[in-house]
């Protein structure tokens, strides 16, 4: 969460505004309360939607079908004003993260988990159908967990936007990767297309990646359209079901009454129905709902929560960015995260909920600016191997030297080139033993940002403090190069060497990793790491 600006409003309607949770596609989402006390979200709409007349009519009908949602698992619309001079819309208070930063941090939801998640979203879309909605963009950011089950939001008011003027040319509303083929080729958007969402939306929570990948959106819309999602990693019970609701014919698809035929029976959610370290993310959320309406000063300086457009959210009722995988709702804690915007995607050490605020150095070596234990891939100088066998080659081409040649060569000249000779092959073989038994860098690419290891020794550059990264150069020069500020410049140590690109530093080799065809992979997963984690930072452009 983030204090409220002097040019904000501190009350919308009937209810008193405390923080700004985030903002997205359609305007503002506040942290609100009722009179009465009650916690909610409030989602102001930007005043240039605000001024078109066709989005205040189709907001108007649509928050009416929204109220009329029921179903344990959505977030309740409890109040809106179409007729306001900002149109909002008040939701139901949800103190958890969202499927994505759950995900993202803590990594994949087990089988069961997995299975009470996906009988709660099918309830929650079956009560969307009923009141003649579509959702349209169900996503793992617009999945919130709270401590008794799943909450869908954003249902109803995304078809008032998606139908306005306000999307530029060629632009989807939605996010590559979860919605339907028919969604990507313009045609009928039916309740199919959000079971085929649900589908989608349940791999990314079985294996932590979206079952058509995760690089740029063309792509992503190519694979939704054309190629089979990637089911290999999913439990082999859940497998033909989700496989039923990725169907490209949407009329072969399960219905959410077939399919909670399947998961209903999975057992009632309770606080233990999710992992313990995502209940603890629960029961932060609460304490930290509790500090605000104790009237506690909220700032990036005294434990405010930034919240980012990564993938995560506190509130139900956050709005989604327009598009991107990664570049979900507003988050509270990066990855908006959603993990959090998706140049900066995370907060600093001292902008975590709980972290210690005072003294800046002593907050960096308690807490890490780049979290370990975060979800995300690692990359490491390889070719150790190859070091071990020229190693090996040229110690034995010194020995051959010097067995064959101490009878073969007599004079003088002679002996002392050869002894020369003999001298290069055990300074190589050494160096190369030397390069096989040193421990190469790690490179580890979250949420958080950058963290660099070798040897037991860590640089960190989160993403708040960096300008541009990206992939420069060719072939075994190919290198990540990252532009940060000043105070967070990785400059050479003696454990790991930086080379200066154009006002940048090149920090992990990519030719390092290994061959030609290593280094090819090293590099698409490079890139699509970056993507994901940070979009507003990435230039694919660089060579």
């Amino acid at each position: 969460m983030q204090p409220l600006l002097t040019s904000e409003p501190s009350k919308v309607g009937d209810y008193r505004l405390f923080a700004r949770i985030g903002k997205g596609a359609m305007g503002a989402v506040y942290l609100g309360c009722s009179r009465g006390g009650r916690p909610v979200a409030v989602k102001v709409a930007k005043p240039e939607l605000a001024e078109d007349a066709d989005f205040r009519e189709r907001f108007r009908r649509e928050a009416s079908m929204s109220a009329s949602v029921g179903g344990f698992w959505t977030a309740t619309v409890v109040d809106a004003d179409p007729e306001a001079e900002h149109p909002w819309l008040a939701t139901e208070y949800v103190p958890g993260p969202t499927l994505h930063q759950a995900v993202n941090e803590h990594g994949p939801f087990p089988e069961h988990t997995v299975r009470r998640l996906g009988a709660g979203l099918a309830e929650a879309l079956q009560a969307v159908h009923r009141a003649g909605l579509v959702h349209r963009d169900l996503k793992p950011a617009n999945v919130l967990l709270g401590p008794d089950g799943p909450r869908v939001i954003d249902f109803g008011i995304s078809r008032a936007m998606a139908a306005t003027g306000m999307t530029a040319t060629g632009m989807f509303f939605g996010t590559p990767g979860f919605f339907s083929p028919e969604q990507t080729t313009g045609g009928e958007v039916a309740p199919p297309s959000d079971v085929f969402s649900l589908g989608a939306v349940l791999v990314f929570a079985a294996t932590g990646n979206a079952p058509f990948g995760n690089e740029n959106s063309a792509a992503m819309l190519y694979r939704v359209v054309h190629a089979e999602p990637d089911l290999g990693t999913v439990p082999e019970t859940l497998r033909p079901l989700i496989a039923s609701c990725l169907a490209k014919d949407p009329n072969v698809r399960p219905s959410t009454g077939e399919l909670l035929d399947h998961l209903g029976h999975s057992g009632s959610p309770t606080g233990e129905w999710l992992p313990r370290r995502v209940t603890t993310l629960i029961s932060a959320h609460t304490a930290e709902l509790d500090r605000v309406f104790r009237g506690e000063p909220l700032s990036a300086s005294n434990g405010g929560t930034r919240v980012e457009e990564r993938g995560g959210s506190v509130a139900a009722g956050a709005t989604p960015a327009a598009a991107g995988a990664a570049a979900a709702g507003p988050s509270s804690t990066r990855r908006d995260d959603s993990r959090p915007a998706e140049g900066s995607r995370a907060a600093t050490a001292n902008e975590r909920p709980g972290a210690v605020t005072g003294d800046p150095e002593r907050d960096r070596t308690e807490r890490p600016l780049v979290r370990p234990d975060l979800a995300g891939p690692v990359f490491r100088s390889g070719r150790r191997i190859n070091a071990l066998l020229w190693a090996a080659f040229s110690g034995a081409l010194a020995y051959g030297t010097v067995m064959i040649g101490a009878n073969a060569v007599t004079h003088g000249p002679s002996r002392a080139l050869l002894a020369l000779g003999v001298f290069l092959l055990v300074l190589s073989c050494v160096l190369c033993l030397a390069q096989a038994l040193t421990p190469g860098i790690s490179l580890k690419i979250n949420s958080d940002g950058l963290r660099i290891s070798r040897m037991g020794l860590h640089r960190e550059i989160p993403w708040s403090r960096v300008g541009r990264v990206g992939l420069v150069g060719s072939g075994k020069k190919q290198a990540l190069t990252v532009w940060a500020h000043q105070e967070f410049t990785p400059h050479s140590k003696w454990w790991h060497r930086t080379r200066e690109y154009y006002g940048g530093n090149k920090i992990f080799l990519v030719g390092a990793t290994g061959g030609w065809w290593a280094r090819r992979r090293e590099a698409r997963r490079l890139r699509t790491a970056l993507r994901q984690y940070a979009p507003r930072s990435y230039d694919a452009r660089l060579l």
